[in-house]
């Protein structure tokens, strides 16, 4: 009589272990990695802040962003509260109303990215964009006014 019982293999139970332990390896970077991101948020958009406002000081805006309003997951951008620089403000300068934001994103013209800002006023508008390098300055002069008109409404309807 034949013996027709299936017999495991005897390296199938070493091969397992060093599978198990590699995927116990993936598995904790990745946990440590999402922890990483996840807990540095608050610094991560301090830094950005202050970035933002250093090339708002040096193009001679007196408004600055304060603090985050809201960040979404999946769009393009994320909402600020914006408010003026009292110390630079010039007597000539718009005064910015109560409730303005600022939704920091990027935009693409000509195939390029570059870091720009849309001031939303407290109605819900967008008012302005403002390029954040000498790129965007020159591309936004030269974007028509339809695909402005386009990122506005965007915006607009992404307000929180």
């Amino acid at each position: 009589m034949s013996d027709n019982k299936s017999r495991i293999p005897d390296n199938l139970v070493p091969k397992m272990k060093d599978s198990a332990i590699l995927v116990g390896w993936i598995s904790a970077l990745i946990i440590i990695a999402s922890l990483t991101w996840y807990f540095t948020q608050p610094l991560r958009n301090n830094f950005l802040i202050r970035a933002v406002n250093k090339v708002l000081e040096q193009s001679g805006d007196s408004r600055r962003l304060v603090e985050l309003v809201y960040a979404r997951s999946i769009g393009m951008g994320s909402w600020y509260t914006m408010a003026e620089n009292n110390r630079r403000r010039d007597a000539a300068a718009e005064h910015l109303a109560e409730g303005t934001r600022a939704y920091l994103f990027t935009f693409m013209g000509e195939g390029t990215f570059f870091p720009c800002i849309a001031v939303v006023s407290p109605g819900g508008s967008a008012e302005e964009f403002i390029p954040l390098n000498s790129y965007g300055r020159g591309m936004i002069k030269r974007v028509p006014p339809g695909i402005l008109k386009i990122y506005a409404s965007r915006i607009e309807g992404l307000m929180p």
